[in-house]
């Protein structure tokens, strides 16, 4: 089966060589599909989980290389934009350095963490290029949602103990969490982990909502609710549930605020409106938490997420705040080398991975980066912000201003995932790659410019 799998990933390839296109949707068929033929696949190779990336990779040299018009008009207005990167790849440096010095397979673990840091900047110039085909994106989006919806019948299958192949998460781990008096069962359906099927409920959830929630080209920009899209929105909520991650389980939240928010700043119009559609969305996805409220084998899930905000504070500090501290403490000013805390890294370098314990995505730059590391990063992202704050000031076309606030409020959204927990994306690279995707498309919109009439729709 992993040979078929190989077979037609490579197809895919091909594919995206003529049409990057197509490549993506492709890629965000078989990202779906993956984790069930590896966990099917005799010794569940990792290679399944990275292979489909070569789509994602080919389909991004595709666009760089043939001169997409948008991607060279963003480059024409926004130079910055290379600046950042530069500054962004220099911080990789010194960690490269340290791993190629300290390992005996260095080079293998330097270059695992340089995809996983890199692969990223791949999904933004694709995104960028996607701003100015948002018919395109609003095909990815559907795609990504439909998929995603027919996958989460696993987690529903697993719950109810149903012997299907492909359930379960991989071998070789305990999927349980502990509480006082509470064992809960983490559900992956068939994902390879519950972190997994969490970020892509969480994910579905969220394009749900914009498929929902834009104005696409009705007349006069008005609003539709879409049975479909508010059918896989509602649907997004039990694998959510069941996976037994409250990190994702905070994803939706830190979007609608930072939808909200974003609104406010840039638009400072419509925002009752906005908050009504909120409202309403969020009072239908919790019939699903209604049904199954009394339902029995949910009550430890129930208590377990329960204590998500008052856990919230602690974990912060104990994670983020002290975990960057003990980082610190014991990996001193240059760090550890690049890739010894990326997942996967214990496949190349056994002794790199002792001492790794950092599970949020803050203390994992420390441990790899080091402190110079970190502030040449810093200094990229500060040349970024400082930028898109100035583009951000200057829009006045509320459309493009609520595809902005939808993209951005997505990525925020799994940068606080991040802070809590990098896994799911240091080890999945195509995960990085579907988020940063939309980074892109939140800077590429900033470089259109609006319409004298009519409008740009998702």
């Amino acid at each position: 089966m992993d040979l078929i799998f190989y077979i037609i990933v490579a197809i895919g390839a091909l594919v995206a060589i003529a049409d990057w296109r197509s490549g993506l949707v492709i890629a965000i068929v078989l990202d779906c599909l993956r984790d069930p033929i590896r966990k099917m696949t005799e010794g569940e190779p990792t290679t399944l989980t990275y292979c489909v990336c070569v789509i994602w990779g080919v389909a991004a040299v595709n666009l760089i290389f043939a001169g997409d018009r948008g991607l060279r008009t963003i480059r024409n207005r926004f130079p910055w934009i290379e600046r950042s990167v530069m500054w962004y790849v220099m911080g990789l440096v010194p960690g490269a350095i340290i791993a190629l010095a300290l390992y005996q397979n260095g080079v293998l673990l330097a270059a695992l963490g340089f995809v996983s840091y890199a692969a990223p900047l791949l999904g933004i110039a694709l995104g960028a290029a996607l701003a100015y085909d948002l018919k395109q994106l609003k095909r990815i989006l559907q795609v990504y949602v439909v998929v995603n919806s027919v996958a989460f019948v696993g987690s529903l299958a697993e719950w109810l103990q149903w012997d299907w192949p492909g359930l379960g998460g991989l071998h070789g781990f305990e999927w349980i969490r502990h509480m006082p008096g509470v064992v809960v069962p983490l559900i992956s359906g068939f994902f390879r982990s519950p972190d997994i099927a969490g970020f892509h409920a969480a994910n579905t959830m969220m394009a749900s909502a914009i498929l929902l929630m834009n104005r696409g080209d009705k007349p006069g920009f008005r609003r539709s609710i879409h049975p479909v899209w508010l059918s896989t929105a509602v649907w997004s909520v039990v694998p959510l549930m069941l996976c037994g991650r409250r990190k994702m389980l905070i994803m939706p939240v830190v979007f609608l605020i930072s939808y909200l928010l974003y609104l406010q700043v840039a638009a400072k119009k419509n925002v009752s409106q906005a908050v009504g559609y909120v409202v309403l969305l969020v009072a239908i996805s919790a019939v699903p938490l209604s049904i199954y409220r009394d339902q029995e084998g949910l009550e430890d899930h129930q208590a377990y997420y329960a204590t998500t905000i008052s856990d919230l504070a602690p974990r912060l500090k104990d994670n983020v705040g002290g975990g960057v501290i003990d980082t610190l403490k014991q990996s001193g000013f240059i760090g550890s080398g690049l890739g010894v805390a990326t997942q996967g890294a214990q496949h190349f370098a056994t002794e790199a991975r002792r001492d790794v314990w950092q599970e949020d995505g803050i203390s994992r730059l420390f441990k790899e980066l080091g402190i110079p590391g970190v502030l040449l990063m810093s200094v990229a992202f500060l040349i970024l912000f400082r930028n898109c704050r100035e583009q951000i000031r200057r829009q006045r076309f509320l459309p493009l201003i609520e595809i902005q606030a939808f993209t951005f409020a997505l990525v925020m959204a799994n940068l606080a995932s991040f802070v809590a927990s990098h896994q799911h994306f240091s080890g999945d690279p195509a995960n990085a790659l579907w988020v940063l995707l939309f980074g892109g498309v939140f800077v590429g919109t900033l470089a259109i410019q609006p319409p004298l009439n009519g409008g740009r729709d998702l």
